[in-house]
């Protein structure tokens, strides 16, 4: 039986069993009873903390974001825009080889088909990472770091959608290699071919 947590510590521990089932299994394998079994408490014990399993993989998309906020923060002094760029694409990248569970959720298209409030989670996140990485880049073109030959918002695209088609590859090859040490590679290439 598992020990009383309080509320909080107790969705942070279905959030992280979901993960592992997810890992072992795939989205299908993740169910009530099976996060019930493998915590030790109740089904019942599990509402409690949530009304279905969409909430559980809202709740680990939010996760996901919260873990990756101090990558947004701006970086204070004379921190270079293309590292500031590295940095925070390598730590989506990290974050996903501590937790690979979460490149099934996040990456998984065939999930959101007909779950809009899923759909709309990881949509909005994207939108807030393509976002901030524009800026990034646009101040990168206003102090000569980076060429003005490209909208910026094109280049923001290039680096999420090559990090993702990597993730993608990662995931689907049963995580068969390191996903940072790949990202980086793709990451220091990109930032050669768009420097001023």
């Amino acid at each position: 039986m598992s020990p009383k947590l309080d509320r909080k510590t107790r969705r942070k521990q279905i959030i992280e069993i979901s993960l592992e089932i997810i890992k072992g299994g795939g989205i299908q394998k993740l169910t009530i009873k099976e996060i019930s079994k493998q915590i030790g408490i109740s089904e019942q014990a599990i509402y409690r903390h949530f009304d279905n399993k969409l909430e559980i993989l809202i709740s680990i998309i939010q996760y996901f974001n919260h873990k990756l906020r101090n990558s947004f923060e701006p970086t204070q002094g004379t921190v270079k825009v293309t590292d500031q760029i590295r940095n925070l694409t390598l730590s989506h990248m990290e974050l996903l080889d501590r937790h690979p569970a979460m490149a099934v959720v996040i990456f998984g298209e065939e999930i959101f088909q007909n779950e809009s409030s899923l759909a709309n989670e990881v949509k909005n996140a994207l939108n807030k990472r393509i976002g901030h990485i524009t800026k990034l880049i646009k101040q990168g073109q206003a102090a000569g770091e980076i060429k003005k030959t490209y909208a910026a918002e094109n280049l923001a695209f290039m680096f999420l959608g090559s990090l993702r088609l990597l993730a993608t590859t990662w995931r689907l090859s049963s995580f068969s290699f390191n996903l940072a040490e790949r990202g980086k590679i793709i990451i220091n290439e990109i930032i050669d071919l768009i420097r001023a």
